[in-house]
């Protein structure tokens, strides 16, 4: 059956790539395609406007950016904007070379779904750095949603994800089918992610000043604080998977057993029943 499907892929592959696309289209999952590629595209704009600035690949950019943060304090917390001024600042164009480079990686990794997982890692990490500088808008957005298509495993549909399943086994790098339990040191990895998450999370609330209802969506430190509280949740649960997978194979290998059950009385019972019948026909 395979090699019959690798000779119709290879004869009439437009038939064979619309038929695959198809099929995708009509999982219960594929509505977070459009989400997917709307991420990607806009990693994608965001390193094409890099791309055409000079200014941008002189670093001057960056360091205007990260003066007016350091000038109005807007990191999320002192250290880190201690951080920004004698390392980052210092190797403005090096680091704008390296930002520029990881959006163009991103971008097309989530937009075709290729290593897409390692793609929204990324992402999420850039993101992260943007919020934590003081920006969170509109890091936190993408945080959240790429958190969503991490745990969702968006890659594996309409992607070269799930092409590549059979070779690249690591959910950190490639997404899986729903179906594939997670190697262990994938959930060791993700749950150390999500502690990673839930300690920047407790300790930037604990640098928050404007608790007010207007002033704190506007407060770099209580916004950062409650997206990365909601994305480390995220990577718990999806360390879970291989746990709730197995719950889900038990309840369905006892709803089995019991139809199976059920089955077996309603024969024995119409056995019965027609050698009753049969007994009193004879008589």
């Amino acid at each position: 059956m395979g090699r019959a499907r690798r000779v119709m892929a290879r004869s009439n592959w437009p038939v064979f790539w619309l038929d695959k696309v198809r099929r995708e289209a009509l999982r219960a999952d594929a509505y977070l395609v459009p989400i997917r590629w709307f991420i990607g595209i806009g990693w994608l704009r965001s390193a094409a406007e890099k791309l055409f600035d000079p200014a941008w690949h002189d670093g001057d950019t960056l360091r205007d950016f990260l003066g007016a943060e350091a000038q109005q304090g807007l990191a999320a917390f002192p250290e880190f904007g201690t951080f920004l001024q004698t390392m980052v600042e210092p190797s403005a164009p090096l680091v704008s070379g390296l930002v520029l480079a990881l959006q163009l990686i991103c971008g097309a990794g989530i937009l075709v779904g290729t290593f897409t997982n390692a793609a929204l890692l990324i992402g999420m990490g850039m993101n992260l750095a943007f919020m934590l500088a003081g920006a969170p808008n509109p890091s936190a957005f993408y945080l959240l949603i790429q958190s969503v298509l991490f745990a969702a495993n968006a890659g594996a549909i309409v992607g070269f994800d799930g092409r590549m399943l059979a070779r690249e086994r690591s959910l950190l790098i490639a997404a899986r089918s729903a179906d594939r339990v997670p190697r262990r040191m994938d959930r060791w990895c993700l749950g150390m992610l999500s502690g990673l998450l839930a300690v920047i999370s407790i300790y930037s609330l604990a640098h928050g000043t404007d608790f007010s209802a207007a002033g704190a969506v506007s407060d770099p430190a209580l916004v950062l604080g409650l997206v990365t509280a909601l994305a480390g949740l995220l990577m718990f649960v999806t360390s879970l998977r291989p746990y709730t997978t197995l719950v889900v194979d038990l309840s369905e290998r006892l709803a089995n057993r019991q139809q199976a059950a059920t089955e077996s009385e309603r024969t024995s019972y119409g056995g019965r029943l027609e050698d009753h019948q049969r007994h009193h026909s004879y008589r």
